[in-house]
């Protein structure tokens, strides 16, 4: 797992949540987002994209896409380790409309090929795209990876 955290110390300081049933890529409290790898531990390629405004077209050439609400107390988010460890070299992400709600999309490929397993190199692939939105459910946008759902 890695996360996304306000940089408001009001943001999450229990256990994360799981994915909701019949979700298993991302999950959020107020102030946090969590995405679940397939790896045990290893590292990853990531990429997050801020935007004004809900992207026109969904990149369906990845294997699972899910979307998730998110409030930010703060204009900027860190991403860490499961360990809250920030990652090096990862500058903290500005928000486009400072502190308030956002929709964020999580895009994931790779997370068969490893999974519960160490990599010693990068096999997992994410794509992080966050916008102002209201709050609102999660949502599946696709699952095509064997381990899409949490428990499977």
């Amino acid at each position: 797992m890695f996360c996304l955290k306000d940089e408001d110390e009001r943001a999450w300081e229990e256990l994360p949540p799981l994915p909701e049933i019949g979700f298993g890529l991302a999950a959020s409290d107020p102030g946090m987002i969590y995405v679940y790898t397939g790896m045990y531990m290893g590292p990853l390629d990531l990429e997050v994209e801020v935007l004004g405004n809900r992207p026109v077209t969904v990149d369906d050439g990845w294997e699972d896409i899910e979307e998730v609400s998110f409030e930010s107390f703060s204009d900027s988010v860190t991403v860490l380790t499961d360990s809250e460890t920030p990652i090096a070299g990862f500058p903290p992400t500005v928000l486009s409309a400072g502190a308030g709600t956002y929709r964020v999309r999580v895009h994931s490929f790779g997370r068969d090929l490893k999974w519960d397993l160490v990599a010693e190199v990068p096999v997992e692939q994410y794509k992080i795209q966050i916008w102002p939105a209201r709050l609102a459910g999660p949502v599946v946008v696709q699952h095509r990876s064997v381990h899409a759902v949490m428990g499977r």
